[in-house]
C-alpha cells in the first residue's frame, strides 16, 4: 500500500523498463544498419534456418551422406560444390560462426539430440584459445550472438561471472554490444545510396550465400589475400598475446566438448575433434615461448594444453585430427596468423575427408 500512495517510487522501474523496451529496437534489422559495422551476427542468424534446411534434406529418401561441421571462423568458406565433384555421395552443412566455441555447440547439439537429428558425422573443433580463461582479449561473440539466457541458466556452473556480466550487459541492453554513435547513424542516414544501401546489400548477399553455401560463405572485407610473412609475423605475435598470455586451461571448456561428444554417440553418429592448421610464426610462439601457465609456473602453452588433448582423446576414443603436427598437410598460405588464406581450403577439404573416410573405415572394422 506504501507503494501506492508513494507513486514516485516506481519511477526508477519505469525508466529501467521503457528503456529495455527502446533498446530492443536497436535489434531491428532496419534499425540497427544505421550504426552497426559487423557482419558476423549474420552467421548466427542464419543457423536457424541451416537446421530446419538441415532436417528436410535428411528426410529426403535418395540424399547424400551428411557431413554437420562445427568450427568457429577458421571453418567459414567451404565449397559444397568442390565436395560434390570430388567426394561424390557428401555434403557439408556447415554451422561454424566467428568466435564458435564449446557452449555454443553444446547449444545445438542438445537441440540435434531433442529432435532426434542423426547426420553421418559430426566433425567438432579444438581451438586452444578457447581453452584460456585468463586470455586479455575475450571471444565473446557466442554470448553475444548465439547463447539462449534457458541455456546459459541449464549450464551456469560452467559460465564464469565474467561470462554472465556479458551475457546480461549485452544480450539485455543491445546498446551496450553495439554502442551505436550518432555520428555514424547521421552520417549513414544523409548518405543512404552510398553507405547505407550497400551495407544493408552486403547482410542481405551474405544471408543468400551462406543458405547457398549450406553454413558456408566468405564474409567481404575477409581472408581476402595471402599475407607477406612480415605482416605474418607481426599479427601472430599481436594474437598470441592477445588470446594466449597468460594460459590457464579451462575445465569448462572441455566439459562442454565432451558433453557434446557424448550426445553424438548417444545419436549413434560418428565423430572427431580437429586442431585447425595456424600459421607457422604463431605456432612458433605456442611450440616454444614460455608464459605463464599457473600460480608460480610458467611453460608453453603447447605443453600445457596439448597433452591434456592427447590424454582427452586417447581416454574416450574420439579421433583427433591435428592439422598443426600432421606432415602430410602443407599448405601454409594465411590471411592472418589464424586464418588460413581462401587458396588453402582445397587441401583443408581435402584433409577432412580423407580422415573421414580413414575413420569410418576403422568404425566399421
Amino acid at each position: 500500500m506504501d507503494l501506492f500512495r508513494n507513486r514516485f517510487l516506481l519511477v526508477p522501474f519505469l525508466v529501467v523498463f521503457l528503456a529495455f523496451c527502446l533498446d530492443k529496437l536497436l535489434i531491428l534489422e532496419n534499425v540497427h544498419t544505421y550504426f552497426s559495422k559487423s557482419l558476423s551476427d549474420i552467421n548466427y542468424i542464419q543457423k536457424y534456418e541451416l537446421y530446419e534446411d538441415l532436417k528436410e534434406y535428411l528426410a529426403q529418401k535418395n540424399r547424400d551422406k551428411v557431413l554437420v561441421y562445427f568450427g568457429n571462423s577458421r571453418a567459414l568458406l567451404f565449397d559444397n560444390d568442390y565436395i560434390h565433384k570430388k567426394y561424390p555421395g557428401w555434403v557439408m552443412f556447415n554451422f561454424s560462426v566467428p568466435g564458435g566455441k564449446p557452449d555454443y555447440v553444446l547449444q545445438w547439439m542438445e537441440q540435434f539430440e531433442r529432435d532426434n537429428v542423426k547426420p553421418d558425422f559430426f566433425l567438432f573443433d579444438h581451438s586452444v584459445e578457447m581453452f584460456n580463461a585468463s586470455a586479455t582479449l575475450k571471444v565473446d561473440e557466442t554470448l553475444t550472438n548465439g547463447l539462449n539466457v534457458s541455456f546459459v541458466l541449464k549450464h551456469f556452473s560452467l559460465f564464469s561471472i565474467d561470462d554472465i556480466s556479458t551475457l546480461i550487459a549485452k544480450r539485455m541492453f543491445r546498446a551496450y554490444q553495439y554502442r551505436p554513435k550518432l555520428e555514424v547513424i547521421l552520417t549513414r542516414a544523409k548518405n543512404k545510396e552510398n553507405m547505407l544501401i550497400p551495407y544493408r546489400m552486403l547482410r542481405n548477399n551474405l544471408m543468400a550465400n551462406l543458405k547457398k553455401g549450406k553454413g558456408s560463405a566468405m564474409t567481404p572485407g575477409t581472408h581476402e589475400a595471402v599475407l607477406p610473412l612480415e605482416l605474418l609475423k607481426k599479427s601472430a605475435y599481436g594474437d598470441f598475446h592477445s588470446y594466449l598470455v597468460p594460459f590457464r586451461f579451462s575445465e569448462n571448456i572441455l566439459t562442454f566438448t565432451n558433453k557434446s561428444l557424448e550426445l553424438a554417440k548417444e545419436l549413434g553418429v560418428p565423430s572427431a575433434v580437429i586442431w585447425v592448421r595456424l600459421s607457422l610464426p604463431y605456432m612458433d610462439h605456442i611450440r616454444k615461448m614460455k608464459v605463464s601457465v599457473g600460480e608460480n609456473k610458467e611453460g608453453t602453452v603447447y605443453e600445457d594444453w596439448y597433452p591434456r588433448m592427447e590424454k582427452y582423446h586417447v581416454q574416450n576414443g574420439i579421433p583427433f585430427w591435428n592439422m598443426n603436427d600432421d606432415p602430410e598437410y602443407s599448405c601454409n598460405e594465411f590471411s592472418d596468423a589464424g586464418h588460413m588464406s581462401p587458396s588453402c581450403y582445397d587441401e583443408y577439404t581435402d584433409y577432412i575427408f580423407k580422415k573421414l573416410n580413414q575413420s569410418l573405415v576403422m568404425g566399421a572394422r
